[in-house]
């Protein structure tokens, strides 16, 4: 009888849990799982949203490849430049608390903060870096290359980081942007950035998983690894922590909190009946401030479509006739998307364990299109085609192999070499001889430096498949032939960064 009852009970809840799904959903497990396969991607997590309910939370593959463990939806993702939203939402509530406005430079909020010229250190506002409208180029391996912890050191860089363009003339992504914006919150508060967060954010919204930075990833027994697929071999990818750059992008997070968030949106900054952000402000946030360039959508997902726009963390578009607000997270290993319908009042998250965009992508918009009630794209079908690959050609995932590593440069040339290197907005790069090679770190990974031409190298990874890691290294020498400092051309459409030998 007992062994009837549990049958029983047991047939219930799996009627009942398929009953639950909506019936636009139907299918969609094997949509993902098909993705995932011909990505290459271990896995991912999903939240979908409707008008004032988390429609639907769900894991998919693994959250640990090696060991196939699956995720779920409470497995924890770094979220990558998601994390801006965030940020840009804080001081949307210092605002309403009269602490400060978008129209005052942000030298206002912040002592001792300078820029490049006269122009940014006399005209830039702070609605200019929360639009990313500031002029400033990327400058990303500023912070990311040579990193530094002490974030009062990395605002002193930001004086010596040229601009590439004037003042609210062009967009141009910018983490140093999103970076002072934390420290404005910091300024305001008297409280380090994730407290704010923490406080102002995950408390209210019951976002009880998610968390700030790499050690908390490493304390939670829930989470995902990190992998990157090359070679047609799947490698681990080691947490990259962002460090002082936290306020662009260190939140990790899970999907079924991701539902909470993106709920906040779709109704106008309320959450189970408490407005958390300001309505004005959400209002702002995800209006056009700014044209973002050709090239930041993708031209097969929006044929019609020549320009997306910039809000306050979030990128402004059309998709099918839809009003879309949406931002992605990129970092080492990890790939996400947050998107929200406004009109519509529905909303989607992805997050997934590799480096690769596609898979988030392509999940996001086929959830999309069975949300919408669009037109349906069959957005596998289109990525294979244009990889010149059927889904039933897809290769199996390897795990990574290291064969040797490639020939050492002559010792006898090192000495030269040899050195630190510094500039006042990137800071110092030691170069070093070990075992008859020359290497430094770079993104907090050993690198090896091998040459290519007269004075110029290349920077490798120390593991198969030897990829360059950074543009080439080229070193001056002074009258008497002496090295004297290496250049780097970090920003394309500037200068190279001159390194002066110390």
């Amino acid at each position: 009888m007992k062994k009837v009852t549990l049958t029983f009970l047991l047939l219930l809840l799996f009627i009942t849990s398929h009953a639950q799904l909506d019936p636009r959903l139907r299918g969609i497990t094997e949509k993902i799982e098909k993705i995932l396969k011909a990505t290459n991607t271990p896995g991912c997590a999903i939240a979908l949203v409707e008008g004032d309910k988390v429609l639907y939370t769900q894991g998919f593959g693994y959250r640990d490849y090696e060991n196939k463990i699956k995720a779920d939806a409470n497995t924890l993702f770094p979220i990558g430049s998601t994390t801006k939203a965030f940020t840009a939402a804080l001081l949307g509530q210092l605002r309403e608390k009269g602490a400060l406005t978008f129209e005052e430079s942000p030298k206002k909020y912040v002592p001792g903060l300078r820029f490049y010229n006269d122009q940014l250190n006399n005209s830039l506002l702070v609605q200019d870096l929360m639009s990313m409208r500031s002029g400033l180029a990327l400058h990303d391996k500023a912070w990311s290359g040579f990193p530094v912890s002490d974030r009062d050191s990395l605002l002193r860089r930001i004086e010596y980081l040229e601009p590439f363009t004037p003042l609210r003339m062009k967009w141009n992504y910018s983490n140093f942007s999103y970076f002072v914006l934390g420290t404005i919150t910091e300024k305001l508060t008297g409280k380090p950035w994730e407290t704010n967060v923490e406080q102002a954010l995950f408390k209210p919204l019951k976002m009880t998983s998610s968390t700030i930075g790499v050690k908390s990833l490493t304390e939670r027994p829930n989470v995902a690894l990190g992998y990157n697929f090359s070679n047609n071999r799947l490698e681990k990818v080691d947490y990259y922590d962002l460090s002082a750059m936290n306020s662009a992008g260190a939140i990790n997070s899970t999907a079924q909190d991701m539902g909470n968030w993106l709920l906040t949106w779709v109704n106008k900054g309320r959450f189970n009946q408490e407005q958390v952000l300001p309505e004005k402000y959400v209002e702002e946030a995800m209006s056009p401030h700014v044209v973002m360039p050709k090239g930041y959508l993708a031209e097969e997902e929006f044929p019609a479509i020549y320009a997306a726009s910039y809000g306050y963390g979030w990128i402004i578009s059309d998709y099918k006739g839809h009003y879309r607000v949406e931002h992605g997270g990129s970092i080492d290993g990890f790939r996400a998307t947050v998107a929200f319908f406004p009109n519509d009042k529905v909303g989607v998250v992805v997050l997934t364990n590799q480096t690769g965009y596609e898979a988030a992508m392509m999940i996001r918009n086929t959830l999309m299109d069975s949300m919408l009630g669009a037109k349906r794209t069959d957005w596998l079908n289109i990525y294979q085609k244009n990889r010149g690959v059927s889904p039933s050609e897809a290769k199996p995932l390897a795990t990574s192999a290291n064969p040797a590593p490639p020939a050492v440069l002559n010792p006898q040339e090192l000495h030269q070499y040899v050195g630190t290197y510094a500039n006042p907005g990137y800071g110092s790069i030691k170069l070093f001889s070990e075992d008859g090679s020359l290497y430094t770190y770079f993104r907090k990974r050993k690198v090896k430096i091998v040459p290519a031409l007269p004075d110029t190298f290349h920077a490798l990874s120390t593991v198969y498949p030897y990829k360059r890691v950074m543009p080439p290294l080229q070193f001056q020498k002074d009258k008497k032939g002496t090295i004297s400092s290496l250049f780097i051309k970090f920003e394309s459409d500037l200068k190279a960064i001159e390194f002066s030998r110390q």
